[in-house]
């Protein structure tokens, strides 16, 4: 198994540089409701409903900031990029992904038992709050876990095994719930007249998600793992990209939405990747097996 899609390892200070005043900067914005003077654009002859007649940046700076520099740092190249490296960047983008749902469901606990709100807010833990979290949090645990496991495997040569759920039943319901839970999910976000009783879905969504990520395939070896850390990367570029380039053209309620989606972006498109490299690699066996068996014939 080897790490691909990395950046240069130069990248790492480029993100340091980046996220440190990129957190500063955005613990003003949403704390102290900051804005740099002067960083306004006219986008609108005038106001309406959500969206200003001016639109100052300092908040899709911060966040800017923060996701590129966060995301140089947790993929840029080691100095040794070798079989180690790569268990362990495998291992992190696990617990990054699973911890970061883990506290997801605690917030919607939280706010489910209607705690104080004032309790909430001291906390750090209400589930309106998450989803700004849930911009940058994967990254961080990433980041986190995967530095922790270098600096402590530093002299080993081995990583503890991943641990997922058996294939019968977990990977089945997980992908028969995903199917039925996307689908109403999908109306319940597009829906314009914002009436849908079935927004409770979107909320729960990832759960189902991750049931389906965290089962074992019918054969799991060393390229399944390899297939699944490309595919994990993967999606976290593409779901970063897609949040950087909404950051800049989404405002008001259109960036809350692309938030919501935030939440079950990134095991969304690895399963799409994942199941897509399975389904070809299926194909590709099939193909050599059915050679194999006319050169016998």
């Amino acid at each position: 198994m080897k790490s691909r899609f990395l950046f240069p390892s130069y990248f790492r200070i480029i993100g340091l540089i980046m996220a440190l005043p990129g957190f500063i900067l955005g613990y003003f914005v949403v704390f102290g409701d900051y804005k740099i003077p002067g960083f306004a654009l006219k986008l609108r002859d005038k106001g309406y409903l959500d969206r200003a007649e001016y639109e100052n940046f300092t908040n899709e700076l911060a966040l800017a900031l923060v996701v590129i520099g966060l995301g140089f740092i947790a993929f840029s190249k080691m100095k040794r990029e070798d079989e180690l490296t790569a268990r362990i960047r495998l291992n992190s983008l696990y617990w990054a992904i699973l911890v970061n749902f883990i506290f997801y469901g605690f917030c919607l606990f939280v706010a489910a038992l209607n705690i104080n709100e004032s309790i909430m807010n001291t906390a750090f833990i209400d589930s309106d709050r998450f989803m700004a979290y849930n911009l940058f949090l994967p990254l961080l645990i990433f980041i986190i876990r995967f530095y922790y496991l270098i600096h402590k495997k530093r002299n080993e040569y081995q990583v503890s095994k991943l641990y997922f759920l058996p294939h019968k039943p977990y990977n089945t319901i997980g992908k028969v719930l995903s199917i039925l839970l996307t689908i109403p999910t999908i109306y319940a976000l597009f829906d314009l007249n914002g009436d849908s009783k079935l927004d409770i879905v979107c909320y729960f969504l990832p759960f189902v998600y991750l049931l389906w990520i965290y089962s074992k395939e019918k054969v799991e070896d060393e390229y399944i793992n390899s297939m699944r850390l490309e595919a994990m990367q993967i999606a976290v570029y593409v779901n970063y990209a897609i949040l950087l380039v909404s950051n800049v053209f989404c405002y008001g309620l259109l960036f809350l939405f692309i938030q919501v989606l935030n939440l079950f972006t990134i095991p969304l498109i690895f399963v799409i990747i994942f199941q897509y490299r399975l389904f070809r690699l299926s194909r590709q066996t099939g193909n050599k097996s059915g050679n194999l068996n006319m050169g016998l014939l």
